[in-house]
């Protein structure tokens, strides 16, 4: 699978996630999971994360995911699949 295959991938349980009423138009890679974003909580986060490592067979490190304390987007999201892929 390609790249913009697992973006697809990580939106589509984005977009499940939040439901229609919380998904912004035009989703890209700098757009937020939570506030101005997908407006997703810590109970979907986790939701996110958990949907995640089953979509991708990874086991995320919450710090990859979460480290910083920087807004999380869809691309730093990826990223961290990503990451976690590698190992």
């Amino acid at each position: 699978m390609g790249e913009q295959d697992d973006v697809a991938r990580l939106v589509a349980i984005l977009t499940q996630v939040a439901g229609p009423d919380r998904t912004p138009d035009g989703v890209g890679p700098d757009t937020p999971i939570n506030e101005g974003g997908f407006w997703l909580d810590s109970a979907d986060l986790l939701e996110v994360v958990l949907a995640c490592e089953e979509a991708f067979s990874v086991d995320l490190d919450p710090s990859a995911v979460f480290a910083d304390g920087s807004a999380l987007t869809v691309a730093r999201l990826m990223d961290a699949v990503d990451a976690a892929k590698r190992r």
